[in-house]
């Protein structure tokens, strides 16, 4: 009995320093089980596939500084020959819709302590970089310059607030924008959208390989650069396109022969 109960211990003790040493993975495997119980197969698919490799992460790295979401970076990549930018959505303290990664980082890149700002401040500072910071109808105003242009979406806050200001506000660019989803539970009112497509990245779910696997519907799945051999599995990798995020640009070479299968990158 003693035995028994010492070899329970030990069993215990493994399976929580499992749950602790990845937790993540545990999280993304109970995620997955409840999203896909209340899931619907999706044979939607979009006009044409996106078929660019390579997507400017936060418009790309400019001046040497990586998440500026800034016009110039917009600019430089497009001159480059790049065609889709993932672009950072955030709220200001007035309900306004700018492009911001993190108002942490924002703050830091306006030289001021960390805070959300007002619209009319976020548009009236100058960047210590001499970068300009772009508002949603500044990106609309890009866009429409730029017809061929695609712009991923990714947001640190509610992404369901993001797509019920797009349904009302941002009509006009959808067949220019690739929207970004975090879990299955956003697939549906994503689609009604009409995007140009619909994207899901698990960074913020961790759905395991197999719940991949399951999932229709979905235009490219995208995942963390450091989470490839989760999902290294030449099926899984050819139902559909695989982007991985986000590496320096100089490293695609490189990259592509240690990540066989992948399709795209997300660079910086």
């Amino acid at each position: 009995m003693k035995m028994k109960t010492a070899a329970l211990l030990v069993a215990g003790m493994v399976l929580t320093m499992i749950v602790l040493h990845d937790r993540r993975l545990v999280r993304g495997e109970i995620l997955a089980l409840y999203d896909l119980s209340f899931y619907r197969h999706s044979t939607t698919t979009p006009v044409s596939p996106v078929e660019a490799r390579l997507v400017a992460h936060a418009g790309g790295a400019v001046q040497g500084q990586a998440y500026t979401n800034a016009r110039e970076a917009l600019d430089q990549h497009y001159a480059e020959g790049y065609r889709v930018f993932e672009l950072d959505f955030d709220w200001t303290a007035d309900g306004q819709l700018v492009l911001s990664h993190d108002w942490k980082t924002t703050s830091s890149q306006f030289n001021m302590s960390p805070h959300v700002f007002q619209y009319q401040e976020f548009v009236d500072r100058k960047r210590r970089d001499g970068l300009h910071q772009l508002t949603f109808e500044d990106l609309r105003a890009w866009l429409r310059k730029h017809p061929d242009a695609l712009v991923v979406t990714d947001t640190k806050g509610s992404n369901k607030r993001l797509l019920d200001y797009l349904r009302v506000r941002g009509r006009d660019i959808l067949s220019q924008l690739i929207i970004q989803i975090y879990r299955l539970p956003e697939l549906q009112e994503a689609r009604q959208l009409n995007p140009r497509a619909v994207w899901l990245t698990v960074y913020r779910s961790s759905y395991p390989a197999w719940a991949l696997a399951r999932i229709t519907g979905i235009d490219a799945f995208v995942i963390p650069v450091g989470s490839y051999a989760q999902y290294n599995n030449p099926q899984l990798l050819a139902r559909t396109h695989f982007y991985i995020h986000s590496i320096p640009a100089e490293s695609v070479d490189e990259t592509a022969k240690r990540f066989p299968g992948v399709y795209g990158y997300y660079v910086d």
